[in-house]
């Protein structure tokens, strides 16, 4: 297989893993019309050299997580030690160097108003930041980490802890998170299956680093100059669109257009344009992935949180 050929399947064997994270070998395989022993080779190297991670992402609202926030970051000098002070915080789950005048752009999860504010303060400290554009998001459209709707569920400090496991290993087999939380198989296997019923997570592919010259990613702001119905309607049909918000701030949508070549992107934008309700359009290209950890802990305590 060749190096275009390689990455084109990988494409779409990250695709088939980002619907569903524990689609097993099997059906991989025979969605993607080869082997069992090439699926399985390709999921273990993208997971060794980084390329590729499938976790459990919890809905932020079930760790109170009410403020989601995309900021954009100028910078005076070399970007890349910003972005990695940036990347230790933990309130940052996105973190990536990009084209444009403002370099490096990030997404921040807090609790309330305060605390994005002290996350923002820190943020301004780090020498070479000259400034941040914030924009926070008001709906999250597409994304494979926030659940259609909140449900009302109960979880114990089993759940918690299978949780915590799959965050870290998404494909972990059934046996292994059943040994490790002391119960059976089946009932560790109807414990997950609840939560994922409830959209408590969602177990998909994260391609941090993951960008190669087959596969680009290009950010897009939207400014909205009418009605905004159209614009919204486009973006949850797109499917080229990974993840998309409504917002308020710099931006009154925020996308992001996922393609194995530029005339995807470049189709999406056009596309875009044309629809009644858009003012302008503002683009920036992904470079560097420096961080994508959705995973959060629960507080003691934790549960769903309404609004």
């Amino acid at each position: 297989m060749g190096e275009r050929d390689l990455d084109s399947f990988d494409a779409a064997l990250t695709r088939a893993l980002q619907e569903d994270g524990r689609a097993s070998v099997n059906a991989l395989a025979g969605r993607l019309g080869v082997s069992r022993d090439t699926v399985a080779q390709r999921i273990r190297v993208l997971a060794e050299t980084g390329r590729m991670r499938v976790a459990a992402a919890l809905d932020p609202r079930f760790v109170g997580h009410r403020v989601l926030v995309h900021g954009k970051v100028a910078v005076e000098g070399p970007v890349a030690p910003v972005a990695r002070r940036i990347a230790e915080l933990p309130e940052a789950v996105f973190v990536s160097l990009v084209s444009g005048e403002l370099p490096l752009v990030f997404e921040s999860r807090h609790g309330d108003d305060e605390a994005l504010h002290a996350m923002l303060a820190r943020v301004r400290g780090i020498p070479g930041v000259r400034g941040i554009r914030v924009t926070t998001y008001a709906e999250v459209l597409a994304g494979f980490f926030v659940a259609k709707q909140l449900a009302d569920i109960a979880l114990d400090p089993v759940d918690h802890e299978l949780i915590a496991l799959l965050q870290r290993d998404g494909r972990m087999s059934f046996r292994k998170l059943a040994d490790a939380v002391h119960l059976a198989p089946s009932s560790t296997r109807a414990r997950v299956q609840r939560m994922l019923d409830a959209e408590v997570f969602r177990i998909s592919a994260m391609t941090s680093g993951g960008l190669t010259g087959h596969r680009i990613a290009l950010g897009v702001g939207i400014a909205a100059a009418g009605d905004t119905e159209p614009i919204r309607r486009y973006i949850l049909d797109c499917p080229a669109i990974d993840f998309a918000a409504q917002a308020h701030g710099a931006h009154d949508f925020i996308a992001t257009v996922v393609g194995s070549a530029s005339a995807t992107a470049l189709g999406v934008l056009e596309e875009l344009r044309a629809l009644p309700g858009v003012g302008s359009l503002d683009t920036w290209a992904h470079y560097d992935v420096m961080k994508e950890a959705y995973p959060r802990a629960f507080a003691p305590g934790a549960g769903p949180v309404a609004g």
